[in-house]
């Protein structure tokens, strides 16, 4: 781990508390409450809840910084949290049919289960729905991880 990624890491733990558990990036990130972050969240365990957050990024190519032409937007971080006790359902949607929700063009709660050609040939996302109505899809590096995690610390 590079020394900004432990920092990161350390800012973190100080910030909760508690050391990090379990941990993934999500490289896209979008809810039911119009809150989408195309270039995703970082998502960790952490004092028995599931923590989620952006941060700021430079864009780059090949590690070498690009400087945009149009005029840059303040940074705003977006984070948040969930029990797993929270979890009401969790499973793979389509990429497409989780930025209709984010964009309120669909209600999340009439997703249908996804068919063997939308695994094969489109971009799926992981969808979590709590209790309290907010939908949040992940686009996970560890999705059986996560799921895993969820399961195992909704049990305890």
């Amino acid at each position: 781990m590079d020394d900004d990624a432990q920092a990161f890491i350390e800012e973190l733990e100080a910030r909760r508390g508690a050391p990090i558990g379990w941990r993934t990036y999500a490289t896209w990130y979008g809810n039911n409450q119009t809150v989408f972050r195309e270039f995703g969240v970082f998502l960790y365990w952490c004092n028995g809840r599931f923590h989620f957050e952006d941060f700021e990024r430079s864009p780059s190519l090949f590690g070498i910084s690009i400087k945009s032409k149009k005029p840059k937007k303040p940074f705003v971080r977006y984070e948040g949290s969930f029990s797993p006790s929270d979890v009401v359902l969790t499973r793979a949607v389509t990429k497409s049919i989780a930025r209709q929700v984010i964009d309120g063009r669909r209600i999340g709660e009439r997703i249908g289960e996804v068919t063997i050609l939308d695994r094969l040939f489109r971009q799926m996302v992981e969808m979590v729905v709590l209790s309290n109505g907010t939908i949040h899809f992940f686009e996970l590096m560890a999705r059986k991880e996560f799921i895993t995690q969820l399961h195992t610390n909704r049990e305890e």
